[in-house]
């Protein structure tokens, strides 16, 4: 029998089956702004197979689809840290507890059905990865991989359903105005007291799809000073070292009070949500690398609701201040909005609402970019456009790093390859 050359077989096989070779896709660069914090390139293409980048060439270079983007500033895929995509609709602002109850109630066709709009409008602004932290309809593991899998347009999600807390904390029948046979149908899965039952909880909830595990700090401690913490150090440790056992961060919701602050600090927490912080919280914050999420904006936003019933302490003020002091103490700064559905169109004011208090727009598009990706331990997948990296690519019409409100204008969106909107 002759032998037959290997490279010619090859090349045969690709000609009866041209979907054989792989196709590329190239995306020309006017500005490419591939890491943030790193100098920007002109005349740059990048170029994807499937659902990856493989390289970044020079110049502009031809390829089986050629993406135009000459006259923009292409940048990753954003990556919000906090969100709500089942949480306050429009109406519902004075709501602030009472959303938990009525999305536990609702039934869950009708949650998701909500929710899928949301997640559709989230990505078309840009962000190709939130972290969802929060969900009392019980819906958004679901709706992650219906997302994952194409059958549902919107950002990798990264969720945790409940918020983990201890009796007495939040999201329990007391804070919620419950009667006490009604308290079964909104029950927190979160809820737990004691080292063994908070170790189960955290347990169970990565068997059910958690990605990442949110501990949430007693908002009473804020408010009643006569309470030093309601958690135990114990419990909150339990909580922790049991996510990182299992391989998933910790994010931390606090309500600006020193001494819980610091018990998530000593923990182990990975993030540290919302503010105001002491200096004191961010010097310990800075010693353990622990990230800050300030959402800034979510605060301005209810400053007029928190009046109304009396608060008088100025939360949004202060979160600004934190900002400053974060950068000044070396903080990694993380890009976050506590969204909600009554404000998604507003997700990308974040960025203004950051510089504003003090970071240049180099440092707050690595907020929502290499920062993030940092935190979640996925900066070899996302938060910068590099070979080998997931191809989630966004682009604006102005320079972002000369005014950053250019990211409330979002004109090309493409993540994992696909591009979005066309």
């Amino acid at each position: 029998m002759k032998k037959i050359c290997l490279p010619l077989v090859c090349a045969c096989a690709a000609l009866v089956n041209p979907t054989a070779q792989a196709r590329t896709t190239v995306v020309h660069a006017g500005t490419l702004i591939a890491e943030p914090g790193k100098p920007a390139k002109r005349n740059q293409t990048v170029v994807v197979e499937a659902n990856r980048i493989t390289a970044i060439v020079d110049g502009f270079i031809p390829g089986d689809t050629v993406i135009d983007l000459s006259n923009s500033y292409v940048l990753p895929g954003l990556i919000d840290m906090h969100t709500h995509v089942t949480g306050m609709a429009a109406g519902d602002e004075t709501a602030l507890v009472g959303w938990a109850t009525e999305r536990a109630l609702e039934r869950p066709s009708i949650s998701v059905l909500n929710a899928i709009p949301i997640v559709r409008q989230i990505l078309r602004q840009g962000f190709t990865t939130i972290r969802n932290l929060g969900d009392p309809a019980s819906v958004t593991y679901d709706l992650r991989d219906a997302i994952a899998s194409r059958k549902v347009e919107g950002p990798r999600m990264l969720v945790s359903e409940p918020q983990f807390t201890t009796p007495g904390s939040a999201f329990n029948r007391h804070a919620l105005r419950l009667k006490p046979e009604t308290a079964p149908l909104t029950a927190n899965r979160g809820e737990c007291s004691g080292v063994d039952e908070c170790r189960r909880a955290v347990r169970e909830e990565v068997e059910r799809g958690a990605d990442v595990i949110k501990l949430r700090l007693s908002d009473l401690a804020a408010i009643d000073p006569s309470i030093r913490a309601v958690a135990f150090q114990d419990e909150i440790n339990a909580i922790i070292d049991t996510a990182h056992r299992l391989g998933r961060t910790v994010a931390v919701h606090t309500a600006g009070f020193d001494a819980e602050s610091m018990m998530a600090i000593a923990a182990g927490a990975d993030t540290i949500e919302h503010g105001p912080q002491s200096d004191s919280v961010l010097a310990a914050m800075k010693k353990k690398g622990i990230s800050f999420t300030p959402t800034l904006y979510a605060y301005g936003y209810f400053a007029p609701v928190l009046k109304k019933f009396g608060v008088t302490r100025d939360y949004y003020g202060e979160a600004r201040a934190s900002v400053g002091r974060a950068k000044r103490l070396g903080v990694p700064i993380v890009f976050g909005t506590d969204l909600m559905p009554l404000y998604v169109d507003k997700e990308s004011a974040e960025f203004g609402e950051l510089v504003d208090a003090g970071l240049t727009p180099t440092e707050a598009l690595m907020a929502a970019t290499v920062n993030a990706a940092a935190a979640l331990h996925m900066e070899k997948e996302i938060g910068s456009i590099a070979a080998g990296k997931a191809a989630d690519i966004i682009a604006v019409d102005k320079d972002p790093l000369v005014d950053i409100r250019a990211m409330e204008h979002v004109s090309f969106v493409m993540r994992a390859g696909s591009r979005i909107g066309s």
